[in-house]
C-alpha cells in the first residue's frame, strides 16, 4: 500500500467518524448539533448573547446568603475573563478541600469515564491489575453525594460572576470531579483525555470554574491556557471547531504567540474561572497526580453533552 493510499484511507475514515458522530448528535438533541455547528463563529455567539443580554437587561444575583468563599471581588475576575480568558482569585477554604477529599477517597470514580469500569481510590493498583493496564483518569463525574460540590453549585459569589459574565440567569449544567493520573499515552489517548490544545462548544455562551485539590506543579499536570483566544481566533480555527485539537500544540502556540502562553500552578484549593472557548488544555502528569473540580454554567442546558460530536 503506497503511503499516498495510507492518506487517502485515513481521511477517508475521519470523515466517515465524523459523519456518524454529527448524525448521532443530530439524532440525541438537534438543537445541540445546531448550536455546535453554529456556535464556532464568534459573530454568532457574540450576537446571541448579545439577545440574551436583552432579554435580562439587570441580571444580577443576589448575594444575601454568606458566600463560602472569601474575599471575592466579581467586577474584577469578570472583567479578567473578558480581556485574558481567565481570572484566578477563587479559592476553596480549608475546610472544604478535606471535604472533597474525603468523599474522593471514599466514593467510587470510573476508569477513563467508563461507566462500566468503577473502583475505589485506595484501590487503583487492584482495578489496574483487573483491567490489565494502567488507568489514565478516574472521574466521579457528577459527584452525587459530595454536599461540598452542591454547596460550590450554588454559592451566591459564584453565581454572581456566572450570571455577570453570562448576561443571563446562570444554568448549572455539569460539574466533575477526576484524578489525572502519571500514565504515558500516545496522541490520541491524550486527545481523548483532554491533554492537547483544545476549545469547549457548549453553549453560545458558558463559563468554568476550577478547583485544584491537591497541590499542583508542572509535573503533576497543570492546566495551560492561551491568554485571549476566547475571541479572534483564525477563521480556519473557528471553522474547524474542537476538530482543530488535531493540529499540533506548536501550531496552535506559534499562531497566538508563546507570550499568551500561561501555566496555572498553585497549592490545593486555587481556583480559578475561564472562558473556555479559549485554547486551553490540562497536562499530562509526569510524576505526581491531580484531583480537580470543574463546575460548569451557561445561558442554555442541552442536557449530557460528553462525547456530542463537534
Amino acid at each position: 500500500m503506497t503511503a499516498l493510499t495510507q492518506t487517502s484511507q485515513n481521511l477517508w475514515g475521519k470523515l466517515f467518524d465524523y459523519c456518524q458522530k454529527s448524525y448521532q448528535c443530530l439524532t440525541y438533541n438537534p438543537k445541540l448539533f445546531l448550536m455546535r455547528k453554529l456556535a464556532r463563529l464568534e459573530v454568532i455567539r457574540n450576537w446571541v448573547s448579545s439577545f440574551y443580554k436583552f432579554l435580562h437587561p439587570s441580571c444580577e444575583i443576589s448575594q444575601e446568603t454568606p458566600s463560602i468563599l472569601d474575599n471575592i471581588h466579581v467586577d474584577t475576575l469578570v472583567s479578567g475573563i473578558r480581556s485574558d480568558s481567565y481570572a484566578p482569585g477563587i479559592n476553596l477554604p480549608q475546610a472544604v478541600i478535606q471535604e472533597i477529599l474525603d468523599y474522593a477517597q471514599s466514593a467510587p470514580c470510573y476508569a477513563d469515564r467508563n461507566s462500566a469500569a468503577s473502583f475505589y481510590y485506595r484501590e487503583k493498583e487492584q482495578a489496574e491489575t483487573s483491567l490489565g493496564r494502567k488507568i489514565r483518569l478516574g472521574s466521579y463525574f457528577n459527584a452525587q453525594g459530595c454536599a461540598a460540590v452542591r454547596k460550590l453549585e450554588n454559592d451566591p459569589a459564584i453565581l454572581a460572576i456566572a450570571a455577570k459574565y453570562l448576561g443571563a440567569p446562570p444554568l448549572h449544567i455539569a460539574s466533575e470531579l477526576w484524578w489525572s493520573f502519571p500514565v504515558e499515552g500516545t496522541p490520541m489517548e491524550q486527545l481523548k483525555a483532554a491533554q492537547v490544545f483544545h476549545y469547549d462548544l457548549d453553549d453560545y455562551r458558558f463559563i468554568k470554574f476550577f478547583f485544584y485539590l491537591t497541590d499542583v506543579d508542572l509535573s503533576s499536570g497543570p492546566h495551560i491556557l492561551i491568554r485571549g483566544t476566547h475571541k479572534n481566533k483564525k477563521l480556519s480555527h473557528q471553522l474547524l471547531g474542537v476538530r482543530c485539537a488535531s493540529k499540533p500544540d506548536e501550531d496552535i502556540i506559534n499562531c497566538y504567540g508563546a507570550e499568551n502562553l500561561v501555566t496555572i500552578c498553585g497549592p490545593a484549593g486555587l481556583g480559578f474561572v475561564e472562558d473556555a472557548t479559549c485554547f486551553h488544555k490540562g497536562t499530562l502528569p509526569t510524576q505526581k497526580e491531580r484531583l480537580l473540580l470543574q463546575l460548569e454554567f451557561a445561558i442554555n442546558n442541552y442536557g449530557d453533552i460528553r462525547g456530542a460530536a463537534s
